[in-house]
């Protein structure tokens, strides 16, 4: 993708501000990107820093791309190291800025006119059910008439008719192009999920966040945090680092009670489906009653009791189901606008979705579980809508956090009948070596089938499951794909089950 905007802007004025080591050449620029790929005429590359790779290393394939101007870390050793040789290379501009990786948000942010201090920013961050919420606070925002787009792991978009993306949160540059195309279509609001590597990164630095937003904190992402602790101070960087006018909280999590101990009163907004045991919650649950398409969710608000009507399942539903409330409150909501709003609440497609399996067949639940947390909450949920046995078909992905899967596989032991191991997304590990990690974690490996072709996989379950049964098709959700090797296969959970049950999806 060209990040293109309306106008240029001058090379001062993109840095102006900003601790700089080099001068600012007059001159002006019409596009910037952080990938050489992106990079057209009159481009500034912005030489990020990464993980695996840094980008001054593709500063020659920037300025043959048409960069007039490359912005590299002034902090960054190797960067510094490179630029001397690079310079005899290549006839072009160098400005070195310090800490660019934080300092690149707000630089991006600025070329495209600052879209975030335009709209409402929602910021919703946690370990499960980041895009529940986000969908579901998406959703009721556009049936009162608000114009709404969200970004996430389901892509992006307005009034959740997404375009698929790789990313939970994108790169900075994509992000803000993002946000200056929901500008300029006027939208007035935008949530959008924010994950712990994107904090870790930076790269939300120039959203102007207006309403932070905490599902829960598990565990998941240790491989690339290293430590819980190191984990949970990302997450908290969403609420300690912008200026926000609300803070929106689980009561119920542990790091939520935390968070809500170090938050200025005057903006938090606690949520707990404990109700009369949490009564400093400011949004709580009533109660909840199951109905037969769904449950019914009446909370207690500082604006009075609202009801919301939906067609979702599972206790961690409610829990969600209260965040979309309180997110509303934090909002400034009217009672009546939140009544109306959460009067016809929908799942999202691969997210505790169940295909009905009629008389003869069992039914299905697919959902994105991938950790032990959301997939104990996942199996708890569909037992209380399961008549006869409880069967799950799950698997871990490759190039991930190893230290979750026994903890999955004893979950699935102890919460299901009859366990399905298969493949999931393997990558670059062995499938083989991932499924004896997640057999390590039962009592009675045996009992559990392995199939790792997860094709076969769920045509074995749903066709040995009785029409009273229920089979779970955990860890992919919503995905169109099957990443094995380094290879993207079109693949998806959706389309298998409604072929073998012969239903419609969306």
């Amino acid at each position: 993708m060209v990040n293109a905007r309306i106008r240029g802007m001058s090379l001062p004025e993109l840095l102006s501000g900003f601790e700089l080591h080099d001068p600012v050449p007059a001159i002006e620029i019409s596009n910037i990107a952080s990938n050489s790929a992106q990079v057209n005429a009159n481009s500034a590359f912005v030489a990020l820093p990464g993980i695996r790779s840094n980008g001054i290393d593709y500063a020659i394939d920037a300025v043959k791309a048409g960069a007039v101007v490359v912005i590299y870390d002034a902090s960054d050793d190797y960067s510094l190291k490179r630029i001397p040789l690079l310079r005899k290379q290549v006839d072009t501009h160098w400005v070195g800025v310090e800490q660019l990786e934080r300092a690149n948000g707000h630089i991006v942010s600025r070329f495209f006119g600052d879209p975030g201090r335009a709209m409402t920013i929602v910021g919703v961050t946690g370990t499960d059910g980041k895009s529940s919420v986000t969908h579901l606070v998406t959703q009721a925002l556009t049936r009162i008439g608000k114009r709404c787009a969200s970004i996430g792991t389901l892509g992006y978009g307005i009034a959740n008719e997404l375009v698929p993306d790789s990313l939970t949160t994108p790169d900075a540059v994509s992000l803000q192009s993002r946000l200056f195309q929901f500008q300029q279509q006027r939208c007035e609001y935008v949530v959008m999920e924010v994950s712990s590597h994107a904090l870790e990164q930076y790269r939300v630095n120039g959203c102007d966040f207006d309403i932070a937003v905490l599902t829960n904190l598990g565990r998941d992402h240790l491989d690339y945090h290293g430590s819980h602790e190191s984990y949970a101070a990302a997450k908290a960087r969403l609420f300690h680092e912008f200026e926000l006018s609300g803070r929106v909280v689980n009561a119920d999590d542990s790091f939520g009670q935390k968070l809500g101990q170090e938050l200025e009163p005057e903006s938090l907004y606690r949520y707990s489906v404990k109700g009369g045991h949490k009564p400093e919650a400011e949004v709580r649950l009533k109660s909840c009653d199951l109905t037969g398409g769904g449950q019914n969710v009446c909370a207690i608000t500082p604006l009075g009791e609202v009801t919301a009507v939906t067609a979702l399942i599972g206790r961690f539903n409610v829990e969600n189901t209260l965040a979309c409330i309180a997110t509303l409150v934090a909002l400034g909501m009217s009672q009546d606008e939140i009544e109306l709003a959460v009067k016809d609440l929908k799942p999202i497609p691969g997210r505790m979705e169940k295909f009905d399996g009629g008389r003869e067949r069992a039914s299905a639940v697919i959902d994105f579980a991938h950790t032990e947390q959301a997939l104990r909450a996942c199996l708890e949920a569909s037992r209380e809508h399961t008549r006869g046995q409880l069967w799950c078909v799950f698997g871990c992905g490759g190039d991930r956090d190893q230290g979750k899967r026994s903890g999955m596989g004893r979950a699935v032991e102890e919460l299901a009948d009859r366990a399905i191991v298969t493949d999931d997304n393997p990558r670059n590990e062995s499938p083989e070596k991932i499924v004896s990690e997640i057999l390590a974690g039962m009592q009675h490996p045996e009992r559990a089938c392995v199939v790792h072709n997860r094709h076969a996989a769920i045509e074995y379950a749903l066709s040995q499951a009785a029409p009273e049964d229920l089979v779970v098709i955990a860890g992919k959700g919503h995905e169109q794909e099957q990443i094995v090797g380094n290879e993207r296969r079109p693949f998806s959970d959706r389309h298998v089950v409604s072929r073998i049950l012969q239903v419609k999806h969306d």
